[in-house]
């Protein structure tokens, strides 16, 4: 048996200094004769795990996860134990060559074709033919950094340039063939990409098995254009960018899961880096593996779409029968995550992530869409597609949750519910509960309380310049109404004159018959003793408390049912505001 490997091991290993390549990864503080950080390997919020300068060595006290400066960035990075001890040895100034496997000496030749053409892209893209390319890149937001980390580079307007390349490299045409590159035509071979935007796609160690290619000239063809699957390229054996994502994933401890490969360009761009693209496929289960790997949770931040929304529901079933941890975002107000950054900013997206909803909400809040729940029929349908989905959970707790929340929700039996998802059973008929209705408008009390304070309020001001004022400094938000027609015809009136004089008021009225016809109703209908204008204020609040209470009625039912977790910060926020000031009105 050759020792030369081993004692390589051994030679790195005791060269390596495991407290320093730990910390480059997790944080570490030192407490007696070790180091503790963090455990990266479980979800784990106070530091359970043990560096041991002495030993040499790592030890989690709750998962028991051990091992050697190899095995920890063999774990840490998703890597092979071969490419850990690669990575250690180069940290530390060390020679280590990786033996191939046979797969990657067998399909070498292919990655070093790929790896060719990714170099003429990114040196088209630095000539003056690359110049509006480069523009094009940078308009987008995409800074020279970027640009590097994805090896962006453009394929010339040119027939046969990269053909002509390779074959002066002497290789064969059948091997260009293979990758996807080189198509054959009438008048010889030609390039299949021409004229695009070449983003590599890389497998999970970052060799580059692909490309996307995007037109940048507002062609009349397709906008992208891909690599067909090949022999080192299958689509749903990997995640765009997930060779950068997974250590940024392992640090972070949950990685965000987008559609396009624009929107993880955009997402990396800003410092979220753990962030891959499923590409546009179905998650296989060798995608599910990649993620399973990473021990965190996954974001699903799909299109803003119905097929964004179905591509959601989809990933996150197949995630959720691995017991992998889900979280949902759902934007709102542009289409897809790079739409939003650029519009919104990162902060706002940031928030989304850190209020994400769980999966079994998402599923909730997606099945009750579109659905009259008041109609016993479609409350069964929700009832029973609910029941399927809690059926496919793996986690017993989680069922259990689920079925006490569903039952109490609509006043069903719990053991019912338990023994139809048990045996997948259907719900063949529920009952609805006859409850208070909704109020969307206003009760008879409350518009008649409204109306009589609205009507004293315009009275007060018709009637006295220090009432007007006060009106103008609450500044009310009144609802359309032919009230608010006369609110806002003394508005203008005062700006002419700054006083109000009653009598002259009602003359400047005349030649708005509208607003007349409101005025003596006003007149007639409000009947005030003696004139006191702390009844003006009073008028003022009870308008203000129903329309406060309409407005949070309002938020509330908006927070329901919005999908972006900015904007329900955003709603609840202003909900908030709102009681603040009517705790503001009572106290004065």
């Amino acid at each position: 048996m050759d020792d030369k490997p081993m004692n390589d091991f051994r030679r790195i290993q005791n060269r390596a200094d495991i407290v320093e390549i730990v910390s480059s990864y997790v944080q570490l503080e030192h407490k007696g004769k070790n180091y503790f950080g963090v455990c990266p390997f479980h979800d784990d919020h106070s530091p359970s795990m043990s560096v041991s300068p002495d030993k040499q060595m790592y030890k989690c006290f709750v998962c028991n996860a051990t091992g050697n400066v190899f095995t920890f960035v063999e774990n840490f990075l998703g890597v092979s134990f071969l490419e850990a001890v690669k990575i250690v040895a180069d940290r530390i100034g060390e020679t280590f060559t990786v033996k191939e496997s046979k797969e990657d000496a067998r399909n070498k030749k292919y990655y070093d074709i790929m790896n060719l053409a990714t170099l003429l892209y990114q040196n088209n893209l630095r000539t003056p033919q690359g110049n509006d390319a480069r523009k094009y890149l940078h308009d987008r937001g995409l800074n020279d950094d970027i640009i590097k980390d994805f090896s962006i580079g453009i394929s010339l307007p040119l027939p046969d340039m990269l053909y002509k390349l390779l074959s002066s490299k002497k290789i064969p045409k059948a091997d260009m063939d293979v990758v996807g590159l080189v198509g054959e035509g009438e008048t010889g071979p030609y390039d299949l990409f021409r004229n695009r935007i070449m983003f590599p796609l890389k497998s999970p160690t970052g060799k580059v098995i692909g490309f996307t290619a995007r037109i940048y000239h507002g062609e009349d063809q397709a906008k992208y254009m891909n690599t067909r699957e090949t022999l080192i390229f299958k689509k749903g054996e990997n995640l765009y960018n997930y060779h950068l994502a997974a250590p940024a994933a392992r640090q972070e401890k949950f990685i965000v899961m987008c559609e396009g490969n624009m929107d993880a360009i955009r997402i990396y761009s800003v410092g979220i880096k753990n962030v891959v693209a499923a590409m546009g496929t179905v998650l296989t289960k060798e995608q599910i593996a990649l993620l399973k790997k990473l021990n965190v949770k996954v974001i699903i931040v799909m299109d803003n779409d119905a097929a964004g929304e179905i591509s959601t529901i989809n990933c996150g079933q197949a995630l959720m029968k691995e017991n992998i941890d889900i979280g949902v975002v759902r934007l709102t107000g542009k289409k897809d995550p790079d739409e939003y950054i650029l519009e919104y900013g990162v902060e706002a997206f940031r928030d989304n992530l850190r209020n994400p909803m769980s999966f079994p909400e998402f599923m909730e809040r997606a099945l009750k869409k579109n659905r009259n729940l008041k109609n016993p029929t479609e409350l069964t349908a929700y009832i029973n597609d609910m029941l399927k989905f809690i059926a496919e959970m793996p986690d017993e707790l989680l069922v259990d949750i689920s079925i006490n929340k569903l039952a109490d929700e609509f006043h069903l039996d719990k053991d019912l519910l338990r023994s139809r998802v048990k045996n997948k059973e259907l719900v063949t008929d529920v009952k609805v509960e006859e409850s208070t209705p909704e109020i969307v408008n206003r009760s008879e009390k409350a518009n008649n309380k409204f109306t009589k304070a609205f009507k004293t309020m315009l009275y007060y001001m018709m009637n006295d310049t220090d009432c007007m004022r006060m009106f103008l400094h609450y500044q009310l938000d009144l609802p359309k109404c032919k009230y608010r027609l006369v609110s806002n015809n003394l508005i203008y009136y005062f700006e002419l004159n700054r006083e109000i004089d009653f009598a002259d008021y009602l003359t400047f009225t005349e030649d708005y018959p509208d607003v007349n016809e409101v005025v003596k109703e006003v007149i007639k209908d409000v009947s005030i003793p003696e004139f006191k204008p702390e009844e003006m204020e009073s008028s003022i609040f009870i308008i203000k408390e129903i329309l406060d209470k309409e407005r949070i009625n309002q938020l509330k039912k908006e927070i329901s049912v919005e999908l972006d977790a900015n904007r329900r910060k955003r709603l609840l926020e202003e909900i908030i505001e709102i009681k603040k000031g009517c705790v503001k009105d009572v106290r004065n």
